[in-house]
């Protein structure tokens, strides 16, 4: 029987540096939905278990901050699809 060994790298923040990647799509998608753009600092915060749980936070952040913005599961859907497609385009 032979083995075969698997080698897993965690490239973001390790080997590639892509939060300016991620901050430049997260502000894409803030912006033509009305939203605040974030710094890099900011987004480097809320970055981390995808695209559709960091837009979410952010979101949430900013309604907390103004009390006037209501997220609904469909916009946050959609803001994903448009970071996603977005982001594939304009990776460095």
């Amino acid at each position: 029987m032979s083995q075969k060994f698997t080698v897993l790298f965690d490239l973001d923040g390790t080997l590639v540096n892509s939060a300016p990647d991620l901050m430049h799509a997260h502000n894409h998608v803030m912006k033509k939905y009305g939203f605040t753009e974030r710094e890099l600092t900011d987004v480097k915060k809320i970055a981390g278990r995808g695209a559709k749980r960091m837009l979410t936070k952010s979101v949430h952040e900013i309604a907390e901050l103004t009390g006037k913005i209501k997220k609904t599961n469909e916009m946050v859907e959609e803001m994903t699809k448009k970071f996603l497609e977005y982001y594939s385009k304009n990776i460095a």
